[in-house]
């Protein structure tokens, strides 16, 4: 589901909000969570033997944060929806390492249709210097809301980066329990333990484009909080406290859960 590699139109602009979509769009939004819209990139992560043989299709949609309520409303899912969320820092820090600082001139309109408070926002965000608290803004105008609502919900498996780091291997096999998920035709030998031991649980993004990635755990989580002075702590903090989000601090890597 890539801007440019995947298979969603160009229309639906970088991030589609429910409120931009059309019955159409929906109707091709559903056909591409089915895995009936298809290209070379998107099937690029599975050898073909696999995909062939394969019992359940995920879909991994960075981009389409927004269309969450849009999906949970529209679909009788079999499983859950997976929202898997880390430290907005840490997010906005990869996104400006892998991809160069936010340009001022977004197009809103095109890429951003619908999206009412980043089209409120946005005059004054721009004018911020720092690209790190500029593109803090943005995530925030984008997540935050979302971010709090589907946090502790029942409707989703809310997954942290956190703990995906420290305790990777207990982190997945809850994540197959919450799902409920099996193979639909047998598998000899098959467990969640197994499936979960067969994993490399230590490999890297994509987007580790300067091999930043620490082999020491807390390293890993605490990186990009630590090169931190503390007057940039407070200046980040003080737009999480802007729109409202106490699901992550500035003073500690660790979600605040309910």
């Amino acid at each position: 589901m890539h801007d440019t590699k995947g298979v969603v139109p160009d229309r639906w602009g970088a991030r589609p909000h429910r409120r931009a979509m059309t019955d159409g769009d929906k109707a091709l939004l559903a056909e591409i969570l089915a895995g009936n819209r298809l290209n070379a990139w998107t099937c690029s992560r599975t050898p073909l033997a696999d995909a062939m043989k394969a019992d359940q299709l995920l879909v991994k949609y960075v981009r389409g944060n927004s269309l969450l309520p849009l999906v949970l409303d529209e679909w009788d899912l079999k499983h859950k929806p997976v929202l898997l969320m880390r430290h907005p820092f840490d997010v906005v820090t990869s996104q400006v390492k892998a991809f160069g600082a936010r340009p001022a001139d977004l197009d809103l309109e095109s890429d951003y249709a619908e999206h009412v408070l980043l089209h409120e926002h946005w005059g004054r965000v721009k004018e911020i210097s720092d690209p790190l608290e500029r593109q803090l803004h943005l995530w925030c105008l984008l997540n935050a809301p979302l971010w709090q609502t589907y946090a502790d919900s029942e409707e989703v498996v809310a997954v942290h980066y956190h703990d995906l780091v420290l305790d990777p291997e207990h982190s997945l096999k809850d994540i197959l329990r919450q799902l409920a998920w099996n193979p639909q035709h047998p598998v000899q030998g098959w467990s969640p333990d197994a499936f979960v031991a067969d994993l490399d649980l230590r490999a890297t993004s994509d987007t580790d484009f300067g091999g930043d990635f620490l082999a020491n755990q807390q390293d890993q989580l605490w990186k990009n909080i630590k090169r931190l002075t503390p007057e940039e702590k407070k200046r980040y903090q003080g737009v999480f406290d802007t729109y409202g989000l106490t699901l992550y601090s500035m003073d500690e890597v660790k979600p605040r859960r309910s």
